[in-house]
């Protein structure tokens, strides 16, 4: 025997309660104490990365709202620039204000209505141009010396951008004693070269209670502000142009600042937020007593359950223990107590039947079946040699006197063919073996089989093969189709007076070879035909359709159920028999093995 490591034998010498003790303190109460003084330890640490990220999301969520705003201006006065129908009507000298206004009221009126619509927070549309003949008004302006003091052009027209985003103050169309702020995009109406004639200029005025709105979303987060190159508020409006600084040293964790987007018109443009010292105070405080509370449960809700399991395990464990040092001595004594369904109850269950299940072990149910499977291979196997056996002697002593017959009349000249024929079928059924053939050797087998029927029977007998290609080299068992044409000359045939025929055919489909066996005979009423059905499964102990029978089981002994096996009959309209099994070729067959396992 396999003696243990020196460690291990120690363990294994150390009594199953102090085994139990020892995991209680080294792999449950000492890990969770230790981690929990090491997750209060972090905790602050935790908090207020957290908070930070938190905090951190929410500025770069307002960032991108004000950004996806601009970026909508930008896209709306991209659609205005490159709108070819506007160039042409403010590249236009007109004759006078009348024919102005009849291209305004056919052309101009309506082309800002649509972008009003759908960018909601878009305050105004302008195009400004210097053409002399533009009347003011509406959404177009002549672009005069007054226009061009104003801060939005000056910045657009120095810049070398065709885009530009700015904040200023200007006169209050409605109230011209005060000022507005205005958040503008202003863009340059380059795009045609053809109607270049005048400058043109597009100014875009966004809603500032839009952004102010945006801010003041996350105020119980934190202040926001959107801060320009040189740190001035621009929003919210209240702090307009408002410098700011970052803060002192101690509240550097108070600040986060998110640039508002990566576009040259809106560069170093940077969002600024102030958090409250007290919410980081707050959570703080909340995870704390949180952890307290996880500690006491995590020590006390485990302890306790292990107690329960292992005073469990440990109780039965010593029970099994002695009644097993009794059956070293031979006294199977029963363990009496409620086992459980657990590991352990169900060694107590397999000791108390232990001692009563010895003798049936000792009459394995597997045997069993192994033995019934090889009575029933023998009982197939003797079947099979019962039909090799079963020769007509009808058929033979028939064949014989047509022979005969003919030799005499003819001179043996039509009789060498049936003769060869005869001796073939012979040699073939007194050399049998288990090996599979394809369906062409066995249709050359029946083939031979009704040149002779059709010998004896001369012109009132005839017979059709219709075979696939495909289905040629498929594997059979040996006398698969032989036995039933057989029975249906000898049964469906005999009592036909006129014209006889037998017709075979085989089709392979995807996974299936099928194949049918039809004669043009008596037939069977429907009693007889329910007769011969449940007959099938039948014993051979009767000569009746042995040769069918035959065939049917030692198909289902090699496939199995994937065998179909049919037969259908109309008086005075013949019998037809057919069978469906994999389609298998030689090579397939071969590689599965599947003929070998059946025969041996």
């Amino acid at each position: 025997m396999r003696r243990p490591i020196g460690w291990l034998s120690f363990v294994n010498n150390i009594p199953l309660k102090w085994k139990f003790t020892l995991i209680y303190l080294l792999c449950v109460l000492v890990p969770i104490l230790s981690i929990n003084v090491l997750f209060f330890q972090q905790m602050s640490k935790n908090v207020q990365s957290r908070e930070q990220v938190n905090l951190q999301m929410t500025i770069e969520r307002t960032a991108k709202k004000i950004m996806d705003m601009i970026d909508g201006g930008v896209t709306l006065s991209h659609s205005v620039a490159t709108d070819r129908t506007l160039y042409e009507m403010l590249d236009k000298d007109y004759a006078d204000i009348v024919d102005y206004y009849e291209r305004f009221n056919e052309v101009l009126t309506g082309k800002m209505r649509p972008f009003m619509s759908a960018y909601t927070y878009v305050e105004n549309i302008s195009v400004y141009t210097t053409n002399p003949t533009i009347v003011t008004g509406s959404n177009y302006f002549y672009l005069d010396q007054t226009a061009k003091q104003t801060p939005w052009y000056d910045r657009i027209s120095k810049s070398p951008s065709a885009v530009e985003v700015i904040i200023y103050s200007d006169i209050d169309p409605i109230n011209v004693k005060q000022n507005k702020q205005y958040f503008s995009i202003v863009r340059k109406l380059n795009e045609y070269p053809l109607y270049g004639r005048y400058p043109k200029y597009l100014r875009i005025d966004l809603k500032a209670s839009s952004f102010d709105e945006i801010l003041a979303e996350e105020k119980s987060y934190m202040a926001i502000s959107m801060l320009d190159p040189n740190n001035r508020v621009m929003f919210p409006s209240s702090q307009y142009m408002k410098t700011t600084e970052p803060a002192g040293d101690g509240d550097d964790e108070l600040l986060f600042r998110s640039p508002l987007g990566n576009p040259s018109y809106i560069h170093n443009w940077t969002l600024a937020g102030v958090a409250d010292a007290h919410r980081f105070q707050t959570a703080f405080q909340s995870s704390k007593q949180f952890i307290w509370m996880l500690a006491i449960i995590s020590t006390l809700l485990p302890t306790s359950l292990i107690f329960v399991m292992l005073r469990s395990y440990n109780y039965r464990i010593r029970r099994l223990a002695r009644h097993m040092d009794k059956a070293t001595n031979e006294k199977f004594d029963l363990i009496e107590l409620r086992e459980g369904k657990d590991e352990i109850g169900g060694l107590i269950r397999s000791y108390n039947r232990m001692a009563a299940q010895i003798e049936s072990l000792i009459n394995d149910v597997y045997k069993l079946e192994i033995q019934q499977k090889d009575m029933q291979l023998e009982r197939i196997r003797a079947e099979m040699k019962l039909l090799q056996s079963q020769v007509n002697p009808h058929f033979l002593f028939n064949t014989l006197n047509a022979l005969l017959v003919v030799s005499v009349k003819n001179g043996y000249t039509e009789v060498s063919t049936i003769i060869r024929n005869l001796s073939q079928l012979l040699r073939r059924m007194l050399s049998w073996s288990d090996g599979p053939v394809t369906l062409q050797d066995e249709l050359h087998f029946t083939e031979m089989y009704l040149t002779i029927e059709k010998f004896r029977f001369a012109d009132r007998f005839d017979y059709v093969l219709d075979i696939d290609e495909a289905a040629a080299n498929c594997l059979v068992p040996k006398m698969c189709i032989q036995p039933l044409v057989e029975n249906a000359c000898k049964h469906g045939l005999q009592a036909v007076k006129g014209q006889r025929c037998i017709r075979i055919e085989a089709k392979r489909g995807d996974t299936y070879l099928h194949v049918q066996v039809q004669d043009n005979g008596k037939g069977m009423e429907e009693g007889r035909l329910k007769e011969i059905r449940s007959m099938m499964n039948g014993s051979l102990d009767s000569d009746e359709n042995v040769g069918m029978r035959n065939v049917y089981k030692r198909l289902r002994l090699q496939y199995g159920e994937r065998v179909d096996f049919e037969i259908d009959s109309r008086p005075d309209e013949g019998t037809r028999i057919g069978f469906r099994i994999p389609a298998l070729s030689e090579d397939e067959g071969r590689k599965r093995n599947v003929f070998g396992a059946a025969g041996g």
